[in-house]
């Protein structure tokens, strides 16, 4: 024993714990005696103030309790789900057979990026058509926003986001993009390049190619760690879940949420300067990877607002 509080003790074996948790840096100044019986004079400290904290009845108070219990969860769920379930202990064959059974998130075909103009006559169309060859992304925006009679894509400037050459888009149950716009963006060369007029259902489209992106194809080695990852959340989660449902039915819960009605919420303020119609970058998320057309995306750093909430 080094020190006594009352019928506390502090021993060697607590203080070493203490400077154990410090960071690198900290343990390093603890190799002074002087600083290490500062850290003992911290430790008598606090168990002083935790005494008098008690003695006044702050232990009673719902935030402390709160506190309390909310320490001591973490304490279990990090003993008896986190040390026993890790990363490592997911097998090399449970990573292998999950990458086996799900091709599709480790794959991508080539996707498009284009933004097209809808109008009502072809003659229409090769009217405005050199306008649009010489136009910047800005401006094929307001054209489209101001003339394209295609009511979807003209409020987001004509932008009919990535889609692959079926014309769907990645991860998105959305209808997919009119196969001639496809056809059309997917005969254009360059980022920037503008087609010729497209028939759509009796109208003319003209269609500016705004982003490309490469198809792409983790390999196993690739893939595993964030494979790994994945399958340890879940079997961590279900592990959680199992023993939460169990205990529920030990405990008898009911939940009566009828008589939740009567809670009024205030509606949430909108931040300064936020943007609420931010657009989303579809495709990257699901293959972790960068957007490789950022460069050449002219739609990336002039997006028009697609009111598609961000994840």
């Amino acid at each position: 024993m080094v020190a006594r509080v009352g019928d506390v003790r502090v021993t060697v074996g607590e203080i070493e714990d203490q400077v154990a948790r410090q960071s690198p840096f900290m343990r390093a100044r603890y190799r002074d005696p002087a600083q290490l019986r500062d850290l003992v004079q911290n430790m008598v400290r606090f168990e002083l103030l935790a005494r008098e904290a008690a003695r006044q009845g702050f232990g009673d108070d719902p935030e402390v309790r709160q506190a309390t219990s909310q320490a001591a969860v973490q304490q279990f769920v990090r003993e008896r789900f986190d040390e026993r379930i890790t990363p490592e202990s997911i097998s090399t064959d449970d990573v292998r057979a999950f990458y086996e059974a799900h091709p599709e998130e480790f794959s991508r075909p080539e996707l498009r990026r284009a933004s097209h103009i809808l109008l009502a006559t072809r003659a229409d169309a090769d009217a405005v058509l050199p306008q649009l060859r010489e136009a910047d992304a800005r401006t094929f925006r307001s054209i489209a926003q101001e003339r394209s009679l295609d009511a979807e894509s003209r409020a987001r400037g004509g932008d009919l986001r990535y889609f692959d050459d079926q014309g769907r888009a990645p991860n998105s149950t959305d209808p997919a993009v009119d196969a001639a716009l496809v056809r059309a963006a997917f005969g254009l060369t360059e980022v920037g390049d503008v087609s010729q007029p497209v028939e759509i259902g009796g109208q003319w489209s003209v269609v500016k190619l705004t982003g490309r992106r490469p198809a792409e194809h983790r390999s196993l080695e690739e893939a595993s760690p964030s494979i790994r990852l994945r399958l340890w959340r879940e079997r961590r989660q279900a592990a959680i879940d199992e023993l939460v449902e169990r205990l529920r039915t030990q405990a008898g819960v009911t939940v009566e949420y009828d008589r939740m009605r009567p809670i009024r919420m205030d509606p949430p303020e909108s931040l300064a300067g936020e943007d609420e119609h931010a657009e989303v970058d579809e495709g990257a998320e699901e293959m972790g990877a960068t957007d490789e057309s950022a460069a050449t995306d002219e739609s990336a750093a002039e997006a028009p607002p697609e009111g598609e909430p961000t994840p």
